[in-house]
């Protein structure tokens, strides 16, 4: 999925100190295992007799997202429990795919594995960074597009609780990030205006935009530096986020 115009709409960092900063899932503060980039595809598609072609990972990519923006298009915003099998099943049969029981077989693996909260880990700027917005005094959110994994089950397999007031997924509301029933959901939670609020996350539309039309304030996390010429507060690292906050 292509990033939207966010020309003209950009501030200027440090932003002013939020009451709340409220995080995306993943990408952003979890790391999707290894099992989830292109050697793990090969090894999931071995095991079923797919010989999948790790090279081809970057057009998988790209259909992926592509499969995504199609599937939006066709459900409108709204949870969607069957999203993870169309990013798999995209991802397999671009790799090389194969006889149809197979694929399907390496997709419910998949499938499983993105289920697990112990596929993941945090990456290692989210526990100081966290540590960093508790000691000043500012609350934190989780905001996410639960895709395959509950919110609750991975606040429990990390640890999170103790840094976190709320925590809203798309399992919940029933609509997607970027909707506005997501994030006046949670800043209802919160008991906060949500000019008082910044999203960060690593989606250009639905975390920097729908806050932004939520009327919050956000920072895109662009742990890859792909969006560099995108006029928004940006950073590459949580551990560049108390600083963006004038912290």
């Amino acid at each position: 999925m292509s990033a939207p115009d966010l020309t003209g709409r950009g501030e200027s960092l440090p932003l002013a100190r939020p009451q709340v900063v409220v995080f995306d899932l993943d990408y952003t503060l979890l790391r999707p295992g290894d099992q989830f980039d292109a050697p793990g595809y090969v090894r999931t598609g071995a095991r079923f007799g797919l010989s999948l072609d790790a090279a081809r990972w970057p057009q998988a990519e790209r259909a992926a997202h592509a499969a995504v923006a199609a599937r939006r298009e066709e459900t409108g915003l709204v949870h969607d429990d069957h999203l993870l099998a169309v990013i798999a099943r995209t991802i397999v049969e671009e790799l090389g795919g194969g006889p149809s029981g197979a694929v399907e077989l390496a997709v419910r693996a998949i499938i499983a594995a993105w289920s697990d909260a112990g596929s993941f880990g945090l990456y290692d700027d989210v526990v100081p960074c966290l540590e960093a917005l508790r000691t000043a005094g500012v609350r934190m959110a989780l905001l996410s597009n639960a895709l395959g994994h509950g919110v609750e089950d991975i606040v429990a397999h990390f640890a999170l609780d103790g840094y976190l007031a709320a925590a809203v997924s798309s399992l919940e509301t029933g609509a997607v990030k970027p909707a506005p029933r997501m994030f006046s959901t949670l800043f209802g939670l919160l008991g906060v205006a949500p000019g008082d609020a910044v999203m960060v996350g690593d989606s250009p539309e639905d975390d920097v935009s729908g806050a932004l039309a939520s009327g919050a304030r956000a920072i895109l996390l662009d742990r890859s530096g792909r969006y560099r010429d995108l006029a928004v507060p940006r950073i590459e690292s949580l551990a560049e986020l108390p600083a963006a906050l004038g912290l």
